[in-house]
Order: structure tokens, then sequence, then C-alpha cells
């Protein structure tokens, strides 16, 4: 169960205009939210709280790097993460989300807890396909055993030939002639 104020950005006593919070996110961040690909990693994320009277604007700009696993190999590895997210926030009779970016608070609320936009937000950031990176070289740097498995398995669909409809031929002709 997660703390409540960990994340939080305080909004009352704050005066119009931009008020800067800081937050690093390392291991027990992620171990906040259960069932995440995440279990690691070190994020410096700055949130600009820009306050106008009724309407408040999080700025949020992540950048750092997190642990996941490798797509390819199945070993875990550090990736970058950088993005910028707005989140409007509006007071209102009824809290909750009334949009993907729009958030209602409580008249009475003293602060907004973003730890789970936090979340979000890194892992809306990761790449969508999770590989090691390749070496200087060019080489991948995935585990090199699961590589040899990958291949003698990869080498085995590769001696099924697929045979070729012999209508996609008239298909192809068609396709030709209207060129």
């Amino acid at each position: 169960m997660r703390k409540q104020g960990l994340y939080a950005v305080r909004i009352s006593g704050l005066g119009e205009g931009d008020h800067d919070f800081s937050f690093e996110l390392d291991r027990q961040f992620y171990v906040l939210f259960e069932h995440s690909e995440i279990s690691n990693g070190e994020v410096h994320a700055e949130v600009i709280l820009e306050k106008k009277p009724g309407v408040f604007s999080l700025h949020f700009t992540l950048e750092g790097k997190v642990e996941v696993m490798c797509d390819r190999c199945l070993d875990k590895f550090m990736t970058d993460i950088s993005t910028s997210q707005t989140i409007f926030v509006k007071m209102g009779e009824t809290p909750g989300e009334i949009e993907d970016d729009v958030l209602i608070i409580g008249r009475d609320d003293h602060e907004i807890e973003v730890g789970q936009y936090l979340f979000e937000f890194i892992m809306l950031a990761l790449p969508y396909q999770k590989v090691h990176p390749d070496d200087s070289e060019g080489h991948s740097t995935c585990n090199p055993e699961m590589l040899k498995q990958l291949d003698a398995h990869r080498t085995k669909e590769a001696d099924k030939e697929e045979k070729i409809d012999p209508r996609w031929d008239a298909l192809k002709g068609i396709i030709e002639k209207n060129k």
C-alpha cells in the first residue's frame, strides 16, 4: 500500500506563479507499484506547478535510467528515460479525472499526490521494444547463450520454405500493368 504524501505537490499556501518540486525516484519508489516491470532505476523528476486562480498546471520532466527485461534474451539492463508531460488541475465538487490530462481536485485539498502520474509517465517513456543496445562495433550485448538458442530455433524456421499461392502472381501482373 502506498503512503500518501510521499510524492505530493503542496498547493495550499502558495502564491500565484511557478513553484518547483523535485523527486528522486529509486528502488523504493518502484516497489510501491505492484506487478511493475520496473524494479530498479534512478530517475530525476522535476515538477513545476504553475498556479493561476482556480486552475493549476503540473509540468513534469523526467530524466534517468530504469532497469527493464530485454525482450530478446530476458536479461535485465538499464535503459534511458526522458519525457515531458503536462496535467491540468481544476478545483471542483467531485474529485477525479475527467480526461487523461485533466484532474479535478476538491476545494479543501492541500496537496496533489503525483506518484501514480510519475510512474505512468515512466512506463509511457519506455521504448516499444526493449532490447540490449549494440556495442561500439555493432554487436549485440544480449546474453550470448540465449542468442545461440534463438539462432538454433531460427534456423529450423528458415528451412521451412513457404509455397507461394499462384493466385498472387496473377495479382502482381495486374499491379504491374497499372503502374
